[in-house]
């Protein structure tokens, strides 16, 4: 604890050195306890509207501000890649950095599932997660793109005896692009000075560009995340970054700050963590396992229909199943298209430009319990079993796994929805057969056989 508050000191002196200012009525606090590590706490009321801190912009690390743009030319880099070599100089400055300070307040050791073993992925089968890690596609980027600058300069980046091989940086690489990943802001700038005349009237009555850059904010990333518990937001401007309370914030509440509105999943994979309960839960079904599944009893013109529905937004990387059970309309009139007979397909959509109804058919109803139930077989657990672990006292179980089996129970509980959805549906009837005649009335103004049962003797 005394190292914590040792760190806390270090970091908000080198915050005031600097020019930030930070309210006295918060404070930075230990959560670890519940697996959030530092967060923002108020030890006042605090109204609405109030300042919490303002950070001078010079504060933020980004290629504008790292020194490392005067030695080197990042203009070749794209992405998240410029401040990414800029953290990893940065870092590997150690005290000589102006960060320094900041560094030591960030965490170096991470929960999200980039850094699991392969036992502990097991637990993210069939979840939105385990095809988004992407440490293949980020070790690549990092070969292609970044190693080649570090290691043709060796004054910038100086390789300790841990520190003598490839392999040494790329761990570096992922401790930094975690850190972007969970802590980083889109920092908006006009792109333009206010006060600079526009060259036209036409030019006055566009809106003003915005520049936008991936920069890290200290102390703005010191909130946690709480589904729809946020209570402060970070406004950009032109000199500084001010952090305001949203509503009213009681002495010894939490203050938060919104990472967006993210399933579990995606907290996760970003986060390290998962809220419950979380509204914005979704399930996904890949569009591949459309095609195939749609495609496997005749693939012919399979290649022309996919290209099609590419071109037109009609096929979708993942069709998002959503809480309520209802069935994606996209996703029937995806199906319809890749299941119509090639003939029909071309005369009919390509050259009739005519596009299937979303509306359930039986052919379709039958490809989607199909795709459903398989996806509900990808999780490596029942939804009796995930209930009953989730049941267990915190610390029984290891948090990842805790994690994962809340992921996964919560996609879950979304795809079962939508199946029993799919299995209620009904075809409508047919409608009625066409009359052969009028039948006339008694003349009286009534039907005829009123007041007369069927097959009455007069």
């Amino acid at each position: 604890m005394a190292e914590f508050e040792q760190v806390n000191t270090a970091f908000l002196a080198w915050l005031a050195a600097n020019g930030a200012t930070v309210s006295k009525s918060i404070a930075l606090q230990d959560y670890s306890a519940e697996s959030a590590g530092r967060g923002v706490v108020a030890v006042a009321d605090i109204n609405k509207d109030e300042e919490l801190f303002s950070i001078p912009r010079p504060l933020l690390l980004s290629p504008e501000t790292s020194e490392l743009a005067k030695k080197l030319d990042l203009t070749t880099l794209e992405g998240w890649n410029p401040l990414m070599i800029c953290m990893i100089y940065e870092y590997g400055r150690g005290a000589a950095s102006h960060w320094k300070p900041y560094f030591d307040i960030l965490p170096m050791e991470f929960s999200t599932p980039m850094f699991w073993s392969a036992e502990e992925l097991k637990e993210l089968a069939g979840t939105g997660v385990i095809d988004k890690i992407g440490r293949e596609e980020a070790e690549s980027i990092f070969k292609e793109k970044l190693w080649p600058l570090i290691s043709a300069h060796p004054d910038l980046f100086p390789m300790t005896e841990q520190q003598d091989k490839e392999a040494g940086f790329l761990n570096v690489f992922h401790r930094m692009g975690s850190l972007i990943m969970a802590y980083a802001f889109h920092d908006t700038l006009p792109d333009k000075d206010e006060d600079e005349d526009m060259d036209s009237d036409d030019e006055d009555d566009e809106e003003e560009e915005e520049k936008v850059n991936v920069s890290m904010v200290p102390m703005a990333d010191m909130l946690n995340h709480k589904t729809g518990h946020n209570n402060a937001r970070l406004f950009h401007e032109k000199d500084c970054l001010r952090m305001v309370a949203i509503k009213p914030i009681k002495n010894g509440q939490q203050i938060y700050n919104t990472y967006g509105e993210l399933c579990n999943a995606d907290l996760l994979r970003k986060y390290g963590f998962v809220d419950v309960p979380n509204p914005n839960n979704i399930a996904e079904i890949s569009g591949e396992s459309v095609v195939a599944k749609c495609t496997a009893a005749d693939d012919n013109g399979k290649d022309e229909k996919v290209e099609f529905l590419l071109e037109q937004d009609g096929l979708e990387d993942f069709f998002i199943l959503e809480a309520g059970g209802e069935i994606p309309e996209e996703l029937i009139g995806c199906a319809k298209i890749l299941m119509m007979p090639i003939d029909e397909f071309k005369t009919t959509v390509i050259e009739g430009k005519k596009l299937p109804n979303t509306k359930l058919t039986v052919e379709v109803q039958k490809v989607l319990r199909e795709l459903l139930e398989v996806k509900l077989a990808e999780y490596p657990s029942s939804a009796k079993e995930d209930k009953a672990l989730l049941k267990q006292a915190t610390g029984t179980i290891p948090e990842r796994t805790r994690n994962a089996i809340v992921v996964r129970s919560g996609e879950r509980e979304i795809v079962q929805s939508v199946l029993d959805q799919v299995k209620k549906w009904r075809p409508p009837p047919p409608p009625p057969a066409a009359s052969t005649g009028k039948q006339k009335g008694n003349g009286k103004g009534q039907p005829p056989n009123k007041g007369k049962k069927p097959y009455q003797k007069k």
